[in-house]
């Protein structure tokens, strides 16, 4: 029996879930992209994306997620221009579907996809998809497990054949929001280096406070050796000593 449906999260709580998914590494159960963003797409008119992430290197590829909050939203989805099979290709060379749980099941998926259930506290399930190729399977031998292997070489059956085009315009487009790395990078050493500046500056005044007190302590006992009272400090009648001083010495004049 399917489980009842959990519907606690909006779309945009789903999308940014997504997008911290995608950046998780293998060993958490993740694609292991290295850069991800939440409803992008390449200019113009074209499909947008409500999670996309990149991981270059050995195995890299984009992975898509589309968000999906209600049944009727995840059957109009397959009649989009761009799931069409006319249509060519899309964004995602691995693609896959995020709702609450319960809502998809792995029988409605087209060809293909893979399928994350976000239960009510936000934890993602991965159901299917080229992630669930880089779990490692027990191989039991009278109860007891005597190896493990991976399914690695299943992921490329996940694999679609992705708009590259498309997603180069995504990542220029993307880069053009951010601004001049360099540029960027000088700011941030700027305010590493102020940061740094106004530490130090901030050490240096706790430790003239701590110098401070400590003299303030030493002329508070010689007083107290000497059976003076201290002027700073209230008395009975809850006004310091210094204050009594100079309030008489302002009447006898």
């Amino acid at each position: 029996m399917d489980s009842k449906p959990n519907t606690t999260h909006t779309h945009a709580e789903l999308n940014d879930i997504a997008r911290r998914w995608l950046l998780r590494p293998e060993s958490g159960r993740g694609p292991g992209c290295k850069v991800a963003f939440t409803e992008v797409g390449a200019v113009g008119d074209g499909e947008r994306a409500d999670a996309w992430g990149y991981r270059w290197g050995s195995e890299g590829g984009s992975v898509l997620v589309e968000s999906k909050v209600s049944r009727s939203d995840f059957l109009r989805d397959r009649h989009k221009p761009h799931r069409q099979p006319m249509h060519g290709v899309g964004l995602g060379d691995y693609r896959y579907y995020i709702c609450p749980e319960g809502l998809i099941n792995i029988s409605d998926l087209p060809d293909r996809w893979g399928l994350l259930w976000v239960n009510k506290r936000g934890h993602v399930k991965v159901l299917a998809g080229h992630v669930t190729s880089s779990f490692a399977v027990p191989t039991l031998w009278n109860g007891e497990i005597v190896e493990r292997h991976s399914l690695r070489d299943y992921a490329p059956f996940w694999r679609h054949e992705s708009d590259q085009d498309a997603e180069r315009g995504l990542m220029a487009y993307m880069l053009a929001r951010v601004g001049d790395p360099d540029a960027l990078l000088q700011e941030q050493r700027g305010y590493l280096r102020l940061n740094a500046q106004q530490t130090s500056q901030i050490i240096a005044l706790e430790k003239a406070a701590r110098a401070d007190r400590q003299t303030i302590a030493r002329m508070r006992r010689t007083l107290l050796k000497a059976g003076l009272e201290d002027p700073v400090l209230p008395t009975s009648r809850g006004t310091p000593v210094f204050m009594l001083d100079e309030e008489a010495g302002n009447a006898s004049s």
